[in-house]
């Protein structure tokens, strides 16, 4: 890997590092222990029965979760991912072209899987209306989703 290129994502992992542990605790109000927090690449519920709707369903139905907030940042560096990039990247890593394609022979669209996102708001949003329309989510819990200024730690409501 090149040193630009690794100084970049060195980069990118200090500020996400710091957009989660000082800017959005502080943005909210909350302490360490006062939510659970759910992270993943960009903030995005991208599959109906995948991990992120599997852990919201734990923190509603075994921890008594009533409201739930999705909250991307603006800078985020998965915005912009291009799937055959990424897939590059795996191949330059050691990853060989024939596991690539048993995985796509298996069913998984790497376009839709790997796939970023051009704006942060459009991707809060269709999470947000993901989660409002799932079925195993009750009527009762709140859904509202957030973009973080990474800089400042502002807030802004994303509206449905």
């Amino acid at each position: 890997m090149n040193n630009t290129r690794q100084a970049n994502i060195q980069t990118r992992r200090s500020q996400s590092s710091l957009v989660w542990t000082e800017l959005l605790p502080a943005a909210l109000g909350i302490r360490n222990g006062d939510v659970k927090i759910i992270k993943n690449a960009g903030g995005v519920v991208s599959h109906a029965f995948g991990s992120v709707v599997r852990s919201v369903l734990v923190g509603i139905f075994e921890l008594g979760i009533e409201e739930v907030m999705v909250i991307g940042h603006t800078d985020c560096g998965v915005q912009h991912i291009n799937s055959d990039m990424m897939i590059k990247h795996m191949m330059d890593r050691g990853v060989d072209e024939e596991k690539i394609e048993l995985i796509r022979h298996c069913g998984i669209d790497f376009d839709t899987w790997l796939e970023g996102f051009d704006c942060v708001e459009s991707s809060v949003k269709d999470s947000v209306e993901m989660l409002r329309k799932h079925p195993l989510i009750p009527k009762d819990v709140k859904i509202s989703g957030y973009v973080m200024d990474s800089v400042t730690g502002e807030l802004h409501v994303v509206e449905p």
